[in-house]
């Protein structure tokens, strides 16, 4: 059996199976305000541990061979002059720095595969919640490359719980980061992480977005995405709104406003549909409208079936615009990453998507200070002091920055 197949089964054995049994699962214990009632901190920790529950894990036991496959020609060590990204929805992440397996399954993964985009989606992470400390780039920063992030979520139902449903994600590793445009990447304008999206700048005016979007399901748990789109809209005194409808709109509207005015364009989506009979996947590909190309059915020559492992049919895939170069495009088997979802490389030409010689930012090597160590801040102080001193920094700048009032926080590292 070879290692992705290894890889695959593992989640069903039945080690896991038995220490499942033995949770309480988080999800039963919702009520209809979305929290968790009699449950500790401590069980909802193991339940954000688990990739799949008892019921997913029984089912995948019956699992088509065919999504233990690789639906492509496996990647292997990147070439030169390829961008490789990887796509994937989690099924939920844990901010937890330590004991995490998901994440460092992910860590391991963009490792091995060398990613230089990650394009993710249901991350379940509640930025709002005060015990959700670290974010994906404290997450995903202690691999071999540098990581840019854009993080969308929804900012409007407040601190209910650690987990929220859905949220996107975009990360940039490595020297990409150069290329990285700040100013206009971001989320989508309601602050609901519907879709997220980080724009490249290369040379000879080429430019590239890419993006990660979740269409949420029609479902009436009050903590699923759905209903949380449903009570934004309602709050903002449309209450006809339909969540997947405007999902549906915004998105087509934003990648065609990008398009008239040249980008170039990659999409990554959980569409919740059929992504080559319904609508968004139509829209995506109309030859008289965006005219993008699916780009694994595309490369292969063969259309994807099922994405999701207990699902019949292709409800996750990658888009592009037909200027985008593509090297290689797989879909590995399900259980290869780190969620429940089947998980999609693809490497693309440098060329086509930052230019052949794309215009690189010199960034100064920073030393960094730690102010956990004792005596560290007053030996700092006191260089900086006497070189404003020296260099004659004005006086008021001074005496504000090194104020005795002056509140310092305790135990932060920082780039100075």
């Amino acid at each position: 059996m070879s290692a992705i197949d290894r890889r695959a089964r593992k989640v069903v054995d039945a080690a896991t199976l038995a220490a499942i049994e033995r949770e309480v699962l988080v999800d039963e214990a919702l009520d209809e305000t979305g929290t968790i009632e009699g449950i500790s901190s401590a069980v909802e920790e193991r339940f954000l541990q688990q990739q799949f529950t008892l019921q997913e894990l029984e089912e995948v036991r019956r699992i088509d061979d065919d999504l233990l496959k690789v639906h492509g020609k496996a990647p292997t060590a990147k070439k030169e002059g390829a961008i490789r990204l990887l796509y994937e929805n989690t099924d939920g992440l844990n901010p937890r720095m330590s004991g995490n397996e998901k994440v460092e399954r992910g860590r391991e993964m963009f490792d091995e595969l060398e990613v230089d985009i990650v394009a993710l989606n249901e991350t379940k992470i509640n930025v709002k919640h005060n015990q959700n400390v670290n974010g994906l780039a404290q997450l995903f920063n202690g691999g071999e490359a540098e990581v840019k992030v854009v993080h969308g979520c929804n900012y409007h139902d407040g601190a209910i719980s650690k987990i929220q449903q859905g949220g996107t994600a975009v990360l940039t590793f490595g020297p990409l980061i150069e290329q990285f445009d700040h100013m206009n990447s971001g989320t989508d304008a309601t602050g609901l992480g519907r879709f997220s999206f980080s724009r490249y700048i290369g040379d000879n005016g080429i430019a590239t977005w890419v993006v990660c979007g979740y269409q949420p399901c029609v479902s009436k748990g009050p903590s699923t995405s759905y209903q949380q789109q449903r009570r934004y809209f309602i709050a903002k005194g449309r209450p006809d709104t339909k969540p997947r409808d405007k999902f549906f709109e915004d998105l087509i509207a934003l990648l065609r406003s990008w398009r008239e005015e040249g980008d170039r364009i990659i999409v990554c989506l959980d569409a919740n549909e059929n992504i080559y009979t319904k609508r968004i996947g139509q829209a995506l590909t109309d030859i008289d409208g965006l005219a993008m190309k699916e780009v694994v059915g595309e490369y292969t020559g063969k259309q994807l079936g099922a994405t999701h492992f207990r699902g019949s049919q292709p409800i996750d895939g990658i888009w592009a615009t037909q200027d985008i170069e593509i090297l290689n495009a797989c879909v590995m088997p399900v259980g290869y990453g780190m969620g429940d979802h089947r998980c999609f490389v693809i490497d693309i030409s440098q060329s086509s998507m930052v230019g052949r010689s794309p215009v690189r930012v010199k960034r100064l090597q920073a030393r960094r200070l730690n102010n956990k160590l004792p005596g560290v801040q007053e030996r700092y102080t006191k260089t900086l002091e006497q070189l404003l001193l020296r260099h004659k920094v004005d006086e008021d700048h001074r005496k504000g920055a090194f104020s005795p009032n002056k509140r310092r926080s305790p135990g932060i590292t920082c780039n100075l």
